[in-house]
């Protein structure tokens, strides 16, 4: 029960079922009949829930998604992860893709989904917001694509497509991913 963010206690039973998927929206009790079946998530206090963020003890952070705002852009979405005490959410890391994964699929989100990623066409690499190199892509197989339409890309990834990454133009909108640390004293 270490990584668990949400479980599933069944009293009559005396059965509890804990995953390490944090949900918003109450899930099914995951193939057990929903009759008698309570859902908790597990939370922190360093993550209040009324703030909309969802805390992971795998990564010592706490999450939230935003849904796609038509009135802001790219440029809005690190001020606003900012103002909440955190930053666009950096993926780094196959396991981390999937819990964040595994967390937008009780989402029914056909927009773009963005987190930290931006190049300049004329340079070989990928750069988080702290101008450190990516090492980790969960590229779509037709990405990145090599064109030079505009100077600046970013990332991108839709649900439909398995959440693959793709690089697209800064003017595209969607929802995005804000992450806060967890430091420990």
């Amino acid at each position: 029960m270490d990584e668990s963010m949400s479980m599933f206690y069944n009293g009559d039973a005396q059965k509890c079922i804990c995953i390490n998927t944090g949900y918003i929206k109450r899930p099914s009790a995951l193939g057990q009949s929903v009759a008698g079946w309570n859902y908790y998530l597990i939370l922190d206090e360093r993550c209040y829930r009324e703030s909309g963020y969802v805390y992971s003890k795998i990564f010592n952070s706490c999450y939230k998604l935003h849904p796609e705002n038509a009135s802001l852009s790219y440029a809005d979405y690190s001020p606003i992860c900012g103002n909440e005490g955190g930053e666009l959410m950096k993926i780094d890391s196959e396991k981390k893709q999937q819990h964040i994964v595994d967390f937008l699929d009780q989402f029914q989100l056909s927009s773009w989904i963005l987190f930290q990623g931006h190049h300049r066409t004329a340079e070989l690499h990928w750069y988080y917001n702290d101008k450190s190199i990516m090492s980790y892509f969960n590229w779509h197989p037709t990405q990145p694509e090599k064109t030079l339409t505009y100077a600046d890309e970013i990332i991108g990834m839709k649900r439909h497509d398995g959440y693959k990454w793709h690089d697209i133009w800064l003017y595209f909108k969607g929802a995005f991913l804000c992450e806060r640390r967890i430091l420990e004293y």
